[in-house]
């Protein structure tokens, strides 16, 4: 089961979570991320598996998977970018 569940109810991930969540996608370490992020290796591990768990996943890849299935995240021009609800109703203006 990838996502079947989740596009009815879809899951409330906090800003502090997508914003880890696209630093895991880019493939950096809990270490690396939270040296970006001025926090705690711990603290980013923690948000990961808050992610995962919302996402029901078995592992980091499989969040990922599942993330982007969501419509959590997209690629577009090679890097990855969060979609928003404000997003998606600005393409359609």
């Amino acid at each position: 089961m990838l996502l079947s569940s989740l596009s009815r109810n879809e899951p409330v991930l906090t800003s502090r979570e997508k914003e880890v969540l696209e630093y895991v996608i880019l493939g950096l370490s809990a270490k690396e991320v939270a040296r970006y992020l001025e926090i705690s290796p711990r603290t980013v591990d923690r948000h990961v598996e808050n992610v995962r768990l919302k996402l029901r996943a078995r592992n980091r890849t499989h969040m990922v998977a599942c993330a982007i299935q969501a419509g959590f995240l997209d690629f577009k021009g090679g890097m990855v970018r969060r979609i928003g609800r404000a997003t998606a109703n600005a393409g359609a203006a």
